[in-house]
């Protein structure tokens, strides 16, 4: 293997790629999310928690927690002793798009295509996705 290697390096001494002209390659960089902001993440927060309260009083306050691109929303569910995760929201640099995915109790983790079609769009704002997965869980809203 190491000869391999060599006769390689002799063939093509610069395996280095220049960088791109023009800033192309920065463009695509550019348009990738970053993860929300603290202010963004306070914002959403706040929001999430108005929203369920409003819409799902029976359920309390939910659980909310940000982690890098990710916001994970679970509530403690009639009959239940701990909370359940009920989605993933992926940030997609804005405070008000996020992919919506949805928790597989099945499978034990979030999926962003299981969501079923009837129920909305895949991208949104918290509300939406709180909607569209809330009421798979809990039933229809109760508050006004």
């Amino acid at each position: 293997m190491v000869q391999v290697r060599s006769a390689a390096r002799r063939r093509f001494p610069s395996t280095r790629v220049p960088p791109p002209r023009g800033g192309a390659g920065q463009a695509i960089i550019d348009s990738v999310p970053d993860t929300p902001d603290p202010q963004t993440r306070t914002a959403v927060t706040q929001r999430i928690i108005a929203h369920v309260t409003r819409g799902w009083p029976r359920l309390g306050e939910p659980i909310v927690r940000h982690r890098g691109q990710y916001c994970y929303v679970a509530a403690l569910l009639p009959g239940h002793r701990e909370p359940t995760p009920i989605l993933r929201l992926r940030y997609q640099g804005s405070a008000d798009r996020w992919v919506i995915g949805i928790y597989m109790a099945s499978t034990g983790q979030y999926t962003e295509s299981e969501l079923p079609a009837s129920f909305g769009p895949k991208t949104g704002t918290p509300e939406e996705g709180i909607d569209d997965t809330f009421v798979l869980y809990t039933g229809p809203k109760s508050g006004h």
